[in-house]
């Protein structure tokens, strides 16, 4: 059965993907690259905030409007599904065969199996979880070879009022520590040079007795050349969490870390469990701590109630605090999270406009983070080869370890000696609003 897959939303959807890629080669499925030519269609859907389902709809029309001149086509709808909009999918998504749930995609062969035999799939839209880790590890791979997506974890146990990944998701369940040093190994052989370990919240991790900084210990004993953390909630981090991850050498001193807020009244109704003073407490002795680290955050405009002096809190903080990038996102109602009864949001223009404010702030402090990088000597991890016209004089593209793989801006490098999925040391010669311009030097040069 020739396959066609798209995935929606984020790196924890890809590695969903490619177990599931893994599943349908092993049931006897050809992955083809357009929709066309298949015979499953399969959409891994995003519905975290309510413009992501829209654009996961938008996908499956379009993969419908084909159906509908190809009758004989099948449709799975996999992934992060809306729990409150579940008894409205099959009305709304009629050329939809097959809807399964997150965590529940080493279901496949058995679904693949149901078409091939005229059936119409197993199970329904309420169906409980499977395996939430099936398959992670004979996964295909759709990354560069040279990095790896490893989940860690699955789903989340906090309250934040604004989110809807509990309800999607299911609780925070922790993956066994063999199984990921297991799976990093193997990705070791096979060249990845490059790990970001992915969950919710990832410093909750607890496999037993072991907790994160453990199982980072474990990881770091592979060998792997870089270890990547997403995401760290403020309200677990603490000095003695970062000692004990980033005293690695091969950990990245790059802390993804959503505050969303910085205004104690707005982190009180987030339910955020933190407030201003342990942000600024806790980033401040991290920074003592490992001066060269790289932080960057998300922030959320327009909540229910925001004022002009919630606002300017968030302001002076983004001001003060030296992220290297920020992520601006303006409140999108969910249904059946506590803020959706929080009342009106911020007028949509006055949120509008609130972003456009914190992200011109951030734009500046990011341009000058990247200024002081001019004259510095970084080992960068090469990403790919430019093609001709895309940067002038320069002919590779990469990061170093403040950079993540297709969030943040990259190094661009001219010289010798530098190849796809290997390291190079460079020297930084320019910036501009987003990336680096480098030059390759021997590493053995003063």
């Amino acid at each position: 059965m020739k396959t066609f897959i798209v995935t929606m939303g984020c790196p924890k959807n890809t590695v969903d993907t490619e177990a599931a890629i893994g599943f349908l080669r092993r049931a006897g499925c050809t992955m083809v690259a357009a929709a066309e030519e298949a015979d499953l269609l399969i959409v891994n859907a995003c519905s975290f905030l309510d413009s992501a389902w829209r654009e996961t709809v938008e996908e499956v029309e379009q993969l419908s409007d084909l159906k509908r001149t190809h009758p004989e086509k099948k449709i799975v709808l996999m992934g992060c599904l809306p729990v409150h909009r579940s008894e409205g999918w099959r009305e709304s998504l009629p050329a939809v065969d097959r809807f399964l749930p997150t965590g529940a995609h080493g279901l496949l062969p058995s679904i693949v199996d149901s078409f091939r035999k005229g059936g119409v799939g197993v199970g329904g839209p309420g169906e409980i979880r499977a395996d939430r880790f099936a398959g992670f590890e004979n996964r295909v791979r759709t990354t560069p070879g040279h990095l790896a997506y490893v989940k860690i974890a699955e789903g989340c146990s906090r309250s934040c009022s604004f989110c809807a990944i509990p309800a999607i998701r299911g609780g925070m369940v922790s993956r066994p520590t063999e199984a990921i040093v297991r799976e990093i190994e193997a990705l070791r052989r096979e060249g990845v040079k490059e790990v970001s370990l992915l969950a919710q919240d990832i410093a909750s991790y607890r496999d037993g007795r072991s907790r994160f900084p453990e199982l980072v210990d474990a990881i770091a004993r592979t060998g792997v050349d870089w270890i990547r953390v997403f995401y760290v909630h403020p309200a677990s981090l603490s000095v003695e969490f970062a000692r004990r991850v980033f005293a690695h050498p091969s950990v990245c001193r790059y802390l993804e870390l959503p505050i969303q807020h910085a205004s104690d009244r707005m982190l009180r109704l987030m339910g955020r469990g933190h407030n201003r003073a342990h942000l600024e407490s806790v980033l401040g002795r991290v920074r003592q701590e490992f001066p060269d680290i790289v932080v960057r955050s998300e922030v959320i405009v327009g909540f229910p109630g925001e004022t002009e002096e919630d606002f300017d809190d968030l302001k002076r903080f983004v001001e003060s605090a030296g992220f290297a990038s920020l992520g601006v996102f303006v409140y999108s109602r969910e249904e059946g999270t506590r803020a959706a009864a929080l009342g009106t949001p911020v007028e949509p223009a006055v949120a509008a406009e609130r972003s456009s404010e914190i992200t011109d702030i951030q734009n500046s402090i990011t341009f000058g983070f990247l200024s002081d990088e001019r004259g510095k000597r970084h080992r960068v991890l090469v990403d790919r080869r430019l093609e001709r016209g895309v940067r002038p004089g320069f002919t590779h593209a990469g990061r170093y370890y403040g950079q993540a793989y297709e969030i943040d801006g990259e190094v661009y490098i001219r010289g010798r000696g530098v190849e796809p999925g290997g390291f190079s040391v460079v020297r930084i010669t320019d910036a501009d609003a987003f990336d680096l311009e480098a030059e390759a030097v021997d590493p053995q040069s003063p």
